[in-house]
């Protein structure tokens, strides 16, 4: 049951304030759009704490990886315009480009897999090294301190492609095959963007979409960003609690995976021209729009990664989303289009439940409650008793990473205790997996393996903490059963150790 915003804004809008009071988020903002029409836009809480500068709906906030949909939606336009087709071999554009073992001319790495994170890429930890020296001297560097003195160059295009092609780690499958979550790949769409218009990304994407749509206050720049007045400090979460940390990630190789700034009134546009999908305003017909949202490959249960979204069926609605983290800077947007609804959540502190806030407006939207997780919250942990506990759970326990710094999942034997049944140590009927994720080990629920995966080989979950089940993922496989790898979040996480 679907229910007109006059019936659930004033909900939506309690949640927002208590998502944002419950995580000590400095300041926030968030708009929604139904039917082409900016139904609620408001700003929370400080764009600058110490000031006493509230927080608008105008304020300009980081955007992180909400920039990617950009970049897709403006190599989308190029396509109308003729200067290329997306199933173009990226070395068409970007010679230099490659990957150690990846790609051949039978099976070219194209212009649609960057945009889908589907190249077979593995993850890599260029984006770390890109954003290091940016932080140098912030307040909050000398909390998380790294030499970098050793730091490979990826500061520009060029640089970034040398990296790339000494094969960091082994590729993954062959283009097209899987999902895994590349800041590099689409970060490169930007460089073959600038190749095929020779004009520098930015001035495209504005003259392309940020333009047409009137997106005045949309950019790249820092400086620009901060001219209006009207910008959001940043702040990070430290031993210490939550400090102001204003330096900005730059990275400019990264342009168009995670470098853009904007308003919630500027998304409002955004969302309204996606949600309606009929591309008129930037020339474009449906068919091309619906390029966006068709999904390429699996990247979560029922659902997969299209061109810059996350898209997922839920009953009878398409759920198109995806969310932002850089320092300083948590998001979230997307829309079901459908009800023709839009919604954007801004937040100046990164980890901040971006995704909750947001998830509240569709479920409200959609007549459902407005806490419900994206997986639902009735899931059971797999588990038996103590002579089957082995059988059944062993082979997934285990760590398994990205090779990125924050890209660790570990995966633990506990005892399942009913509540009230007991307390942690004593004897139980069974044993469930615990999840463990980061290089600091946060618990983030318990692994629930779901009966029925889409592929052969594969074995579909979800991860259940104390609000339902927020997180997914896969695991893949060998001829025994046993897991080398998993999926989640998006990333290829190779098992470590036998």
């Amino acid at each position: 049951m679907t229910r007109t915003p006059a019936d659930w804004l004033k909900d939506f809008d309690a949640h927002l304030t208590q998502v944002v009071a419950q995580a000590q988020v400095p300041g926030a903002a968030a708009c929604v759009t139904w039917g082409g029409e900016v139904v609620y836009q408001r700003g929370l809480g400080w764009r600058d704490r110490e000031a006493r500068l509230p927080a608008g709906p105008g304020t300009v906030f980081g955007l992180a990886s909400l920039s990617k949909s950009f970049t897709a939606l403006a190599a989308l336009v190029l396509e109308s315009q003729g200067l290329w087709s997306l199933d173009d071999p990226v070395s068409v554009h970007l010679p230099e480009f490659g990957y150690l073992g990846l790609g051949s001319d039978a099976e070219p790495v194209r212009l649609w897999h960057m945009l889908s994170h589907t190249t077979g890429v593995p993850p890599l930890r260029a984006l770390d090294y890109a954003l290091r020296p940016d932080q140098v001297g912030d307040a909050a560097h000398a909390h998380y301190a790294r030499r970098i003195d050793d730091d490979p160059d990826v500061s520009s295009y060029d640089a970034l492609m040398a990296y790339m092609r000494a094969g960091e780690r082994q590729p993954l499958n062959r283009p097209g095959k899987v999902v895994s979550y590349s800041n590099e790949c689409v970060a490169l769409v930007g460089a073959a963007i600038e190749r095929v218009t020779g004009r520098p990304f930015p001035e495209v994407l504005g003259a392309a979409v940020l333009g047409p749509l009137d997106m005045s206050s949309t950019t790249f720049d820092v400086a620009e960003a901060r001219s209006g007045g009207d910008h959001a400090v940043l702040y990070t979460r430290t031993p210490d609690g939550v400090v102001r940390s204003p330096a900005w990630s730059r990275a400019p190789a990264y342009l168009g995976t995670g470098m853009l700034k904007s308003s919630a009134s500027d998304l409002g546009k955004y969302l309204s021209f996606m949600a309606a999908g009929d591309g008129a305003a930037l020339g474009l017909t449906p068919e091309r729009m619906a390029q966006l949202t068709t999904a390429r490959a699996w990247s979560q249960p029922g659902g997969g990664y299209a061109l810059g979204w996350s898209v997922r069926s839920h009953g009878d609605a398409t759920i198109v989303r995806h969310g932002g983290s850089l320092k300083g800077v948590a998001t979230c947007q997307g829309f079901v289009p459908e009800l023709g609804l839009g919604v954007a959540v801004l937040m100046n502190l990164d980890g901040a439940p971006a995704l909750r806030a947001w998830h509240g407006a569709v479920n409200l939207a959609l007549g459902e409650a407005v806490d419900a997780p994206p997986y639902g919250a009735g899931h059971e942990p797999l588990w038996a008793g103590p002579s089957a506990v082995e059988a059944e759970l062993g082979p997934y326990a285990g760590v398994y990473s990205s090779g990125e710094p924050w890209g660790r999942l570990e995966l633990v034997p506990q005892p399942y205790l009913d509540a009230g049944a007991g307390t942690p140590g004593d004897e139980a009927d069974g044993s469930y997996l615990v999840a463990y994720s980061g290089d600091d080990r946060e618990r983030i629920g318990r692994v629930a393996l779901l009966p029925e995966a889409e592929e052969e080989g594969t074995l579909e979950f979800v991860i259940v903490g104390d609000q339902g089940a927020w997180d997914a993922g896969r695991f893949h496989l060998d001829a025994t059963g046993r897991p080398f790898a998993v999926q989640h979040g998006q990333r290829w996480y190779d098992r470590e150790g036998p």
